[in-house]
């Protein structure tokens, strides 16, 4: 645990969050190894994993949250947010269980937020260890009718973004206390995205952070189409996403264009699984679920 974790800057305490469901337990082992050296405490809440982390979390020396039922990435967030600020943190660290930061993650990160107080959140580049390329991926922003990928200017150590993805985001707690919590009915996809859109609508930045690294694992498995590697996700996740896209595109605050390039992707993505996906009739069903609640705005928190 450090005393200072980034020396001369404005954020002097940041808590991980760990969000955890039914995790490996060696690549947790190896996150919290990383992460104890970066920041003051870290958190875990756990969304009802199948076995108990109550031994691995006295072994490693973290405080742990459970729930016994699955309340989603949103509510587990926000629970160990407020933990967090009991620790006096002035900012919070989000993390997947599957992701594992860089050594130096956490104080790139600070370098970028600490001297800028109207940025609300940064974000590392991360790479998917499963990929066959080395290459991270990219930080993306929309312009006009299209997602630019972004590339970086030599002299530059962080860019302006729409939205970052929860694992590896730095909050800062004032900005948290001021734009509001994770929306808790979106349950899981989109929750990261609504935030970050919510925040610049409020009028604060979001910058992803080129220096920041991070190993991430993105969708259920990789699957070879049309001469492609393509990461998917379960039928039961793409429920959430169909239902969340229509439920943040009705949302009057978010940017038109936004709107209209993401709705746009979703087509295609949902094209995709009916087309190429692994199980097309349980994706053509959990989506035509997904699409008859987001449409009604049922969002119960669960797929049923």
């Amino acid at each position: 645990m450090t005393t200072s974790v980034c020396q001369g800057e404005p954020i002097r305490s940041v808590v991980g969050v760990v969000v955890t469901y039914n995790p490996d337990e060696n690549l947790l082992r190896e996150q919290t190894r990383q992460l104890k050296s970066q920041v003051h405490a870290i958190v875990w809440v756990d969304n009802a994993s199948a076995h108990s982390l109550d031994r691995l979390a006295a072994e490693l020396g973290v405080q742990l949250l459970q729930f016994e039922q699955n309340q989603g990435v949103a509510r587990a967030q926000n629970a160990g947010v407020e933990a967090a600020r009991r620790w006096g943190a002035d900012a919070v660290l989000l993390m997947d269980h599957d992701s594992v930061p860089a050594a130096d993650m956490v104080v790139r990160l600070c370098q970028v937020m600490g001297p800028l107080p109207t940025v609300a959140a940064v974000g590392p580049h991360y790479r998917d260890p499963r990929g066959e390329s080395a290459s991270a991926t990219p930080f993306v922003q929309i312009e006009g009718l299209s997602m630019k990928r972004l590339q970086r200017h030599a002299s530059e150590d962080s860019v302006e973004v729409d939205h970052l993805i929860a694992s590896g985001c730095l909050i800062r707690m004032q900005a948290w206390d001021q734009v509001g919590p994770m929306n808790e009915v979106l349950f899981v996809d989109f929750v990261d995205v609504e935030w970050c859109l919510r925040a610049r609508a409020q009028g604060w930045s979001v910058r992803g952070v080129w220096t920041a690294a991070m190993s991430h694992t993105i969708g259920h498995e990789l699957v070879t189409r049309f001469g492609r590697r393509f990461n998917v996700h379960s039928p039961a996740r793409m429920y959430f996403h169909v239902r969340n896209g229509l439920v943040l595109y009705r949302q009057p605050w978010i940017p038109l264009n936004w709107r209209l390039v993401s709705a746009y992707r979703l087509l295609l993505k949902v094209g995709f699984y009916l087309v190429g996906g692994p199980q097309r009739r349980a994706y053509a069903v959990s989506m035509g679920r997904g699409l008859k609640d987001g449409w009604r705005l049922r969002l119960n928190g669960a797929s049923r």
